[in-house]
Protein backbone atom coordinates (compact mmCIF):
# COMPACT_ATOMS: atom_id res chain seq x y z
CA UNK A 1 0.00 0.00 0.00
CA UNK A 2 2.83 2.42 0.78
CA UNK A 3 4.39 1.93 -2.66
CA UNK A 4 1.08 2.55 -4.39
CA UNK A 5 0.52 5.71 -2.36
CA UNK A 6 3.95 7.06 -3.27
CA UNK A 7 3.39 6.29 -6.93
CA UNK A 8 0.09 8.19 -6.85
CA UNK A 9 1.66 11.19 -5.10
CA UNK A 10 4.52 11.38 -7.58
CA UNK A 11 2.20 11.04 -10.56
CA UNK A 12 0.05 13.90 -9.25
CA UNK A 13 3.02 16.10 -8.31
CA UNK A 14 4.80 15.62 -11.66
CA UNK A 15 2.21 15.61 -14.47
CA UNK A 16 3.23 15.66 -18.10
CA UNK A 17 1.44 18.99 -18.55
CA UNK A 18 1.91 21.86 -16.17
CA UNK A 19 -1.20 22.71 -14.15
CA UNK A 20 -2.29 26.33 -14.35
CA UNK A 21 -1.82 26.73 -10.59
CA UNK A 22 1.93 26.23 -10.69
CA UNK A 23 2.61 28.41 -13.73
CA UNK A 24 2.63 31.36 -11.33
CA UNK A 25 6.02 32.55 -10.04
CA UNK A 26 5.33 31.16 -6.57
CA UNK A 27 6.75 27.66 -6.27
CA UNK A 28 4.85 24.70 -4.93
CA UNK A 29 7.85 24.00 -2.69
CA UNK A 30 7.74 27.39 -0.98
CA UNK A 31 6.57 25.82 2.29
CA UNK A 32 9.37 23.26 2.42
CA UNK A 33 12.45 23.93 4.57
CA UNK A 34 15.26 25.88 2.94
CA UNK A 35 17.57 23.52 1.02
CA UNK A 36 21.25 23.42 1.86
CA UNK A 37 24.36 22.64 -0.15
CA UNK A 38 26.56 19.72 0.97
CA UNK A 39 30.17 20.36 -0.13
CA UNK A 40 31.36 16.82 0.62
CA UNK A 41 28.70 15.29 -1.63
CA UNK A 42 28.74 18.26 -4.03
CA UNK A 43 24.97 18.19 -3.99
CA UNK A 44 21.94 20.01 -2.68
CA UNK A 45 20.24 18.00 0.06
CA UNK A 46 16.87 17.94 -1.78
CA UNK A 47 18.20 16.87 -5.20
CA UNK A 48 16.69 13.38 -5.03
CA UNK A 49 13.16 14.63 -4.50
CA UNK A 50 13.61 17.41 -7.07
CA UNK A 51 14.93 15.05 -9.76
CA UNK A 52 12.20 12.49 -9.04
CA UNK A 53 9.63 15.17 -9.84
CA UNK A 54 11.42 17.13 -12.59
CA UNK A 55 13.12 14.44 -14.71
CA UNK A 56 11.50 12.01 -17.09
CA UNK A 57 11.54 8.58 -15.43
CA UNK A 58 9.19 5.74 -14.70
CA UNK A 59 7.23 5.89 -11.42
CA UNK A 60 9.22 3.03 -9.91
CA UNK A 61 12.52 4.70 -10.87
CA UNK A 62 11.26 7.98 -9.39
CA UNK A 63 10.49 6.23 -6.10
CA UNK A 64 13.92 4.62 -6.08
CA UNK A 65 15.50 8.01 -6.70
CA UNK A 66 13.53 9.67 -3.93
CA UNK A 67 14.45 6.91 -1.46
CA UNK A 68 18.11 6.76 -2.53
CA UNK A 69 17.85 3.22 -3.91
CA UNK A 70 18.59 3.94 -7.57
CA UNK A 71 21.31 2.10 -9.47
CA UNK A 72 24.22 4.16 -10.80
CA UNK A 73 25.36 7.70 -10.19
CA UNK A 74 23.53 10.57 -11.90
CA UNK A 75 25.25 13.47 -13.63
CA UNK A 76 26.86 16.06 -11.40
CA UNK A 77 24.52 18.88 -12.40
CA UNK A 78 21.50 16.73 -11.51
CA UNK A 79 22.64 16.75 -7.87
CA UNK A 80 22.89 20.56 -8.08
CA UNK A 81 19.30 21.05 -9.35
CA UNK A 82 21.05 22.64 -12.34
CA UNK A 83 20.09 20.64 -15.42
CA UNK A 84 21.74 23.15 -17.78
CA UNK A 85 25.05 23.32 -15.84
CA UNK A 86 24.88 27.10 -15.46
CA UNK A 87 27.90 28.83 -13.93
CA UNK A 88 27.71 30.99 -10.82
CA UNK A 89 26.85 34.67 -11.32
CA UNK A 90 24.63 35.61 -8.39
CA UNK A 91 21.45 34.16 -9.87
CA UNK A 92 18.16 34.23 -8.01
CA UNK A 93 17.81 30.84 -6.32
CA UNK A 94 21.57 30.26 -6.19
CA UNK A 95 22.61 28.93 -2.78
CA UNK A 96 26.21 27.84 -3.53
CA UNK A 97 28.60 26.74 -6.27
CA UNK A 98 30.86 23.72 -6.64
CA UNK A 99 34.63 23.79 -7.23
CA UNK A 100 34.12 24.32 -10.99
CA UNK A 101 31.70 27.21 -10.56
CA UNK A 102 28.47 25.33 -11.34
CA UNK A 103 25.46 26.73 -9.47
CA UNK A 104 23.65 24.79 -6.77
CA UNK A 105 20.04 25.91 -7.11
CA UNK A 106 17.45 25.64 -4.39
CA UNK A 107 15.12 23.81 -6.78
CA UNK A 108 15.04 22.49 -10.30
CA UNK A 109 12.39 25.10 -11.12
CA UNK A 110 14.82 27.89 -10.23
CA UNK A 111 17.48 26.38 -12.49
CA UNK A 112 15.09 26.10 -15.42
CA UNK A 113 13.94 29.70 -15.02
CA UNK A 114 17.53 30.97 -15.09
CA UNK A 115 18.30 28.88 -18.17
CA UNK A 116 15.39 30.42 -20.08
CA UNK A 117 16.42 33.95 -19.05
CA UNK A 118 20.07 33.31 -19.95
CA UNK A 119 19.16 32.04 -23.40
CA UNK A 120 17.20 35.22 -23.99
CA UNK A 121 20.25 37.26 -23.05
CA UNK A 122 22.40 35.26 -25.48
CA UNK A 123 19.90 35.65 -28.31
CA UNK A 124 18.73 39.24 -27.81
CA UNK A 125 21.59 41.06 -26.04
CA UNK A 126 24.63 39.15 -27.35
CA UNK A 127 23.28 38.43 -30.83
CA UNK A 128 24.11 34.72 -30.62
CA UNK A 129 21.28 33.30 -32.67
CA UNK A 130 22.65 29.99 -33.95
CA UNK A 131 23.28 26.84 -31.96
CA UNK A 132 27.01 27.02 -32.75
CA UNK A 133 27.27 30.62 -31.50
CA UNK A 134 25.40 29.81 -28.29
CA UNK A 135 27.49 26.75 -27.45
CA UNK A 136 30.76 28.59 -28.08
CA UNK A 137 29.88 30.85 -25.13
CA UNK A 138 27.69 28.51 -23.09
CA UNK A 139 30.30 25.72 -23.00
CA UNK A 140 33.49 27.25 -24.48
CA UNK A 141 36.44 25.18 -25.61
CA UNK A 142 39.01 24.26 -22.96
CA UNK A 143 42.12 23.93 -25.09
CA UNK A 144 45.17 22.07 -23.81
CA UNK A 145 48.75 23.31 -24.22
CA UNK A 146 51.07 21.00 -26.18
CA UNK A 147 54.80 21.69 -26.35
CA UNK A 148 56.42 21.47 -29.77
CA UNK A 149 59.51 19.22 -29.97
CA UNK A 150 62.75 21.16 -29.65
CA UNK A 151 65.47 21.03 -32.29
CA UNK A 152 68.20 18.41 -31.65
CA UNK A 153 71.27 19.67 -29.85
CA UNK A 154 74.44 20.21 -31.81
CA UNK A 155 77.78 18.95 -30.51
CA UNK A 156 79.35 21.37 -28.06
CA UNK A 157 82.67 21.46 -29.92
CA UNK A 158 83.99 20.47 -33.29
CA UNK A 159 84.84 16.79 -33.85
CA UNK A 160 88.31 15.84 -32.65
CA UNK A 161 88.49 18.45 -29.87
CA UNK A 162 87.93 17.85 -26.14
CA UNK A 163 84.38 17.92 -24.86
CA UNK A 164 85.05 20.91 -22.60
CA UNK A 165 87.67 23.56 -21.92
CA UNK A 166 88.52 21.93 -18.65
CA UNK A 167 89.25 18.70 -20.49
CA UNK A 168 91.50 20.60 -22.90
CA UNK A 169 93.50 22.07 -20.00
CA UNK A 170 94.06 18.64 -18.48
CA UNK A 171 95.32 17.04 -21.73
CA UNK A 172 99.01 16.11 -21.91
CA UNK A 173 101.17 16.62 -24.98
CA UNK A 174 100.87 13.81 -27.46
CA UNK A 175 104.02 12.40 -29.08
CA UNK A 176 104.12 9.98 -31.97
CA UNK A 177 106.64 7.14 -31.69
CA UNK A 178 109.24 7.61 -34.54
CA UNK A 179 108.86 4.79 -37.03
CA UNK A 180 112.57 4.89 -37.94
CA UNK A 181 113.78 3.66 -34.53
CA UNK A 182 111.21 0.98 -33.88
CA UNK A 183 113.08 -1.60 -31.73
CA UNK A 184 111.26 -4.52 -33.32
CA UNK A 185 111.06 -3.14 -36.82
CA UNK A 186 108.13 -2.02 -38.83
CA UNK A 187 105.13 -4.41 -38.59
CA UNK A 188 107.33 -6.82 -36.54
CA UNK A 189 108.23 -9.03 -39.55
CA UNK A 190 111.36 -11.17 -39.68
CA UNK A 191 113.14 -8.96 -42.19
CA UNK A 192 112.18 -5.76 -40.46
CA UNK A 193 113.56 -7.08 -37.14
CA UNK A 194 116.83 -8.08 -38.84
CA UNK A 195 117.21 -4.68 -40.48
CA UNK A 196 116.43 -2.89 -37.24
CA UNK A 197 119.13 -4.92 -35.43
CA UNK A 198 121.93 -4.74 -38.08
CA UNK A 199 121.40 -1.38 -39.75
CA UNK A 200 123.30 -0.60 -42.96
CA UNK A 201 125.48 -3.26 -44.53
CA UNK A 202 124.39 -5.98 -42.15
CA UNK A 203 126.51 -4.68 -39.17
CA UNK A 204 125.15 -5.54 -35.77
CA UNK A 205 124.57 -2.19 -34.05
CA UNK A 206 124.68 -3.77 -30.59
CA UNK A 207 128.20 -5.36 -30.93
CA UNK A 208 129.95 -2.96 -33.33
CA UNK A 209 132.65 -0.76 -31.72
CA UNK A 210 133.83 2.57 -33.05
CA UNK A 211 136.06 5.33 -31.75
CA UNK A 212 134.38 8.08 -29.82
CA UNK A 213 133.21 10.98 -31.98
CA UNK A 214 133.65 9.09 -35.26
CA UNK A 215 130.40 8.08 -36.94
CA UNK A 216 130.15 4.64 -38.48
CA UNK A 217 130.08 4.71 -42.30
CA UNK A 218 127.34 2.30 -43.18
CA UNK A 219 126.09 1.13 -46.56
CA UNK A 220 122.84 2.55 -47.92
CA UNK A 221 119.80 0.54 -46.97
CA UNK A 222 117.89 -1.43 -49.58
CA UNK A 223 115.16 0.37 -51.49
CA UNK A 224 112.41 -1.07 -49.27
CA UNK A 225 113.77 0.93 -46.33
CA UNK A 226 114.41 4.15 -48.24
CA UNK A 227 113.85 7.20 -46.11
CA UNK A 228 114.19 5.32 -42.81
CA UNK A 229 117.86 4.36 -42.33
CA UNK A 230 119.57 7.30 -44.10
CA UNK A 231 121.25 9.31 -41.36
CA UNK A 232 120.48 12.91 -42.50
CA UNK A 233 116.86 12.23 -43.29
CA UNK A 234 116.44 10.31 -40.04
CA UNK A 235 117.83 13.15 -37.97
CA UNK A 236 115.45 15.66 -39.56
CA UNK A 237 112.56 13.27 -39.00
CA UNK A 238 113.45 12.74 -35.35
CA UNK A 239 113.73 16.47 -34.81
CA UNK A 240 110.25 17.05 -36.15
CA UNK A 241 108.77 14.25 -34.08
CA UNK A 242 110.46 15.15 -30.81
CA UNK A 243 109.53 18.82 -30.96
CA UNK A 244 106.37 19.42 -28.92
CA UNK A 245 103.18 20.11 -30.82
CA UNK A 246 101.85 23.65 -30.59
CA UNK A 247 99.67 24.11 -27.49
CA UNK A 248 95.98 24.73 -28.19
CA UNK A 249 94.54 27.70 -26.26
CA UNK A 250 91.01 28.72 -25.43
CA UNK A 251 91.13 31.35 -28.13
CA UNK A 252 91.66 28.62 -30.74
CA UNK A 253 88.42 26.84 -29.78
CA UNK A 254 85.36 27.45 -31.95
CA UNK A 255 82.65 29.70 -30.47
CA UNK A 256 80.02 28.11 -28.25
CA UNK A 257 76.70 27.35 -29.94
CA UNK A 258 73.74 29.64 -29.39
CA UNK A 259 71.59 28.87 -26.30
CA UNK A 260 68.81 26.41 -26.88
CA UNK A 261 65.45 28.20 -27.32
CA UNK A 262 62.68 27.29 -24.87
CA UNK A 263 59.97 24.89 -26.09
CA UNK A 264 57.11 26.59 -27.88
CA UNK A 265 53.58 25.98 -26.59
CA UNK A 266 50.94 25.08 -29.16
CA UNK A 267 47.24 25.20 -28.33
CA UNK A 268 45.44 21.94 -29.12
CA UNK A 269 41.70 22.49 -29.60
CA UNK A 270 40.83 19.76 -32.08
CA UNK A 271 38.86 17.64 -29.60
CA UNK A 272 37.08 20.64 -28.09
CA UNK A 273 36.02 21.97 -31.48
CA UNK A 274 34.54 18.58 -32.33
CA UNK A 275 32.66 18.59 -29.01
CA UNK A 276 31.21 22.04 -29.75
CA UNK A 277 30.02 20.96 -33.20
CA UNK A 278 28.35 17.84 -31.74
CA UNK A 279 26.71 19.86 -28.97
CA UNK A 280 25.40 22.46 -31.43
CA UNK A 281 24.06 19.79 -33.76
CA UNK A 282 22.10 18.21 -30.91
CA UNK A 283 20.67 21.60 -29.94
CA UNK A 284 19.45 22.28 -33.46
CA UNK A 285 17.91 18.83 -33.88
CA UNK A 286 14.17 19.13 -34.49
CA UNK A 287 14.35 22.95 -34.43
CA UNK A 288 16.26 24.05 -37.54
CA UNK A 289 18.22 22.35 -40.30
CA UNK A 290 21.71 22.75 -38.86
CA UNK A 291 23.88 24.26 -36.12
CA UNK A 292 24.60 27.43 -38.12
CA UNK A 293 20.98 28.45 -38.75
CA UNK A 294 19.00 30.98 -36.75
CA UNK A 295 17.13 29.16 -33.99
CA UNK A 296 14.32 31.79 -33.89
CA UNK A 297 14.04 31.56 -30.11
CA UNK A 298 12.51 35.02 -29.66
CA UNK A 299 10.44 37.41 -31.70
CA UNK A 300 11.54 40.87 -32.76
CA UNK A 301 10.13 42.37 -29.52
CA UNK A 302 11.92 39.75 -27.38
CA UNK A 303 9.01 37.42 -26.61
CA UNK A 304 9.84 33.67 -26.43
CA UNK A 305 8.69 31.35 -29.20
CA UNK A 306 7.89 27.65 -29.18
CA UNK A 307 11.47 26.91 -30.24
CA UNK A 308 12.78 28.05 -26.86
CA UNK A 309 11.27 25.06 -25.05
CA UNK A 310 12.65 22.66 -27.68
CA UNK A 311 16.15 24.10 -27.45
CA UNK A 312 16.09 23.98 -23.65
CA UNK A 313 15.09 20.31 -23.74
CA UNK A 314 17.89 19.50 -26.21
CA UNK A 315 20.50 21.38 -24.19
CA UNK A 316 19.55 19.67 -20.93
CA UNK A 317 19.73 16.26 -22.63
CA UNK A 318 23.35 17.02 -23.56
CA UNK A 319 24.34 18.45 -20.17
CA UNK A 320 22.80 15.72 -17.98
CA UNK A 321 22.31 12.93 -20.52
CA UNK A 322 20.79 10.38 -20.61
CA UNK A 323 18.35 12.05 -18.22
CA UNK A 324 15.89 14.56 -19.66
CA UNK A 325 13.78 17.20 -17.89
CA UNK A 326 10.02 16.92 -18.04
CA UNK A 327 8.17 19.11 -20.51
CA UNK A 328 6.20 20.59 -17.60
CA UNK A 329 9.38 21.95 -15.98
CA UNK A 330 10.49 23.71 -19.16
CA UNK A 331 7.03 25.11 -19.92
CA UNK A 332 6.84 26.57 -16.44
CA UNK A 333 10.19 28.30 -16.98
CA UNK A 334 9.08 29.74 -20.36
CA UNK A 335 5.77 30.90 -18.89
CA UNK A 336 7.54 32.62 -16.03
CA UNK A 337 9.88 34.38 -18.48
CA UNK A 338 6.96 35.56 -20.60
CA UNK A 339 5.14 36.80 -17.51
CA UNK A 340 8.21 38.67 -16.34
CA UNK A 341 8.66 40.37 -19.73
CA UNK A 342 4.99 41.34 -19.88
CA UNK A 343 5.16 42.78 -16.39
CA UNK A 344 8.21 44.88 -17.21
CA UNK A 345 6.56 46.19 -20.40
CA UNK A 346 3.42 47.52 -18.66
CA UNK A 347 3.10 51.29 -18.20
CA UNK A 348 4.02 52.61 -14.80
CA UNK A 349 0.43 53.52 -14.01
CA UNK A 350 -0.80 49.97 -14.62
CA UNK A 351 2.16 48.24 -12.99
CA UNK A 352 1.86 46.43 -9.69
CA UNK A 353 3.77 47.66 -6.62
CA UNK A 354 7.52 47.70 -7.16
CA UNK A 355 8.85 44.17 -6.71
CA UNK A 356 12.01 42.66 -8.25
CA UNK A 357 11.46 39.84 -10.78
CA UNK A 358 11.49 36.42 -9.24
CA UNK A 359 14.36 35.10 -11.36
CA UNK A 360 16.20 38.17 -12.64
CA UNK A 361 20.00 37.80 -12.50
CA UNK A 362 22.39 40.73 -12.19
CA UNK A 363 23.09 42.65 -15.38
CA UNK A 364 26.70 41.48 -15.63
CA UNK A 365 25.96 37.78 -15.25
CA UNK A 366 26.66 35.15 -17.87
CA UNK A 367 27.38 31.48 -18.07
Amino acid sequence: MLIEALLTMLAVAAPHKAPAAIVAPSSVFAATPSPAYQPQARAVDNWRFESALALEMAPVAAIRRALGAEAGEPARCVKLNNYWCIKSAGWNGEIAADADGHVAFASAEEGAAVAALLLRRYYVAYGRRTARAIVERWAPAQCSLVFAPAAPRRPAVAPGLPASRGGMARMSLQRVAPMGIAPRGIQNTLRSRWLAAHGRGGVNLKTARRPLGKPVDLMPAPSIMAGVSELPARREKLTELIEPAPRTTIADLPPSPAPRPPPVGVSNCSGELARIVTYATNIAQGVVGGPNEDLALFTADGAPTENLAKVMANMAAVEIGPARPRDALIRIAVAQLRQMLEGSAKPEGDAAPARPPAHAPPAHAGR
